[in-house]
């Protein structure tokens, strides 16, 4: 029996992912399980995570991996027992992706079950892979051929004859350098759309992405390697005439890194997260997302490598991964709980998790997601070759952020 904690002081355990059997109902404690790596190749499972199907019984939660990189899911029983759903993607043998970026970029589609993971593919190429019950490939040209960042967006009609006037599904916008790039027509266009977003007239080259609904399309929200914050109409998807400039711009008085990201907390807010590899600073804040206006302070705590957003009831919530925290004395990371309040972040964490049974560089909180299980998101955690999943979760306070998710326990 493996063992997980609450930092601030709550004990919980985390049992084999297949022994739900000896579960014992602690009441106002958080408990996890925790989920060794299945038969999947890589040497390092759990890089990036993502939620995958939105509803039903149970849940499936999208693994990356690296050395060699791997696209998997792990399918959780309503009883909250895993497995592999189906043989893992060898992504360098099947789809020509030699290495993943030490966080890759997986995004989950907002109105489906579909997970893009994008990934360099080759010299001056870039590959979207997306994963549900199938696998899809749409490969985009550019150079360079890095990839920056990513969101999911709903663009304009088409303008390219003869399929000007058709109006495209949520999909992929991918920013590669100083370039945006439009993805996957049925039929696409050629050359592929593509706009370089500028500011009076000197690239940006975006760090994260994000969007803000317009009506019926998605303008675009791009944050720049300077650290300004910027507001794009729509039609950079479709291809614009070489440069698009901003109708709105903010500085943060953040450079984000590589990595960061743009995340929707609702209709009308978003969450920065930006960190800095070398000196280990960090960012997290809540933007409006139509007039770029920050909402409250900056949380700046060190080390912050991913976050993501959960919604627990309505009321919604940041995890934020610190995978190299010291916890305990030892490098092992861990993963903050912050409320999204009205007025801004709350500087206090509402909830620490991490393992108490830790182990120097084991990485706790490299990847993080909210996964939907039994009709309840939860707390997924990537660390080292292990994934926890946490089927209840008690706040520091003790109140419940949510309860016991899991059937017939």
């Amino acid at each position: 029996m493996r063992a997980v904690s609450w930092s601030l002081g709550l004990v919980a355990a985390a049992l084999a992912a297949c022994s739900w059997s000896q579960f014992d109902d602690l009441r106002n404690q958080t408990w996890a399980g925790a989920t060794d790596k299945p038969d999947v190749k890589s040497s390092d499972y759990g890089v990036a995570l993502q939620r995958g199907a939105r509803a039903g019984d149970g849940g499936t939660l999208v693994v990356v991996g690296a050395a060699p990189p791997s696209l998997s899911a792990l399918v959780y029983t309503a009883r909250g027992s895993a497995s592999l759903a189906q043989a893992a993607i060898a992504l360098d043998t099947q789809y020509a992706i030699a290495a993943v970026d030490p966080q890759p970029i997986a995004i989950a589609d907002p109105t489906s079950d579909d997970v893009s993971l994008i990934a360099s593919s080759g010299v001056n190429t870039i590959s979207v892979l997306t994963f549900a019950t199938q696998v899809s490939l749409h490969q985009l040209i550019v150079q360079p051929s890095s990839v920056d960042a990513a969101t999911y967006m709903q663009a304009p009609d088409r303008i390219d004859p003869p399929h000007a006037g058709e109006h495209p599904p949520v999909q992929p916008l991918v920013a590669a350098g100083d370039y945006v790039l439009g993805t996957f027509y049925t039929n696409p266009p050629n050359p592929q759309p593509r706009c370089q977003l500028t500011d009076a007239g000197v690239a940006i080259s975006p760090r994260a992405l994000g969007t803000v609904h317009a009506g019926a399309v998605d303008d675009v929200i791009a944050w720049g390697k300077t650290g300004m914050l910027y507001r794009y109409p729509a039609d950079v998807f479709n291809g614009c005439a070489t440069t698009q400039e901003p109708i709105g711009a903010v500085a943060t008085g953040f450079a984000p890194g590589g990595g960061s990201q743009i995340l929707a907390l609702d209709a009308t807010r978003v969450v920065l997260q930006g960190h800095h590899d070398v000196d280990e600073a960090s960012f997290l804040q809540i933007y409006d997302a139509a007039t770029l206006t920050a909402i409250g302070a900056a949380v700046t705590l060190p080390r912050l490598r991913t976050a993501a957003v959960l919604d627990a009831a309505g009321t919604k919530y940041v995890l934020a991964g610190y995978p190299t925290a010291v916890v305990g004395g030892e490098a092992t990371g861990q993963v903050l709980v912050f409320l999204a309040a009205a007025a801004g972040l709350d500087a206090t964490p509402a909830l620490a998790l991490s393992d108490a049974q830790p182990s120097a560089n084991e990485a706790f909180g490299r990847a993080v997601a909210a996964m939907p299980f039994n009709g309840t998101d939860v707390i997924a955690v990537a660390a080292g070759d292990e994934i926890f999943v946490y089927f209840h979760a008690v706040l520091a306070d003790g109140t419940t952020l949510y309860d016991e998710t899991r059937e017939g326990r």
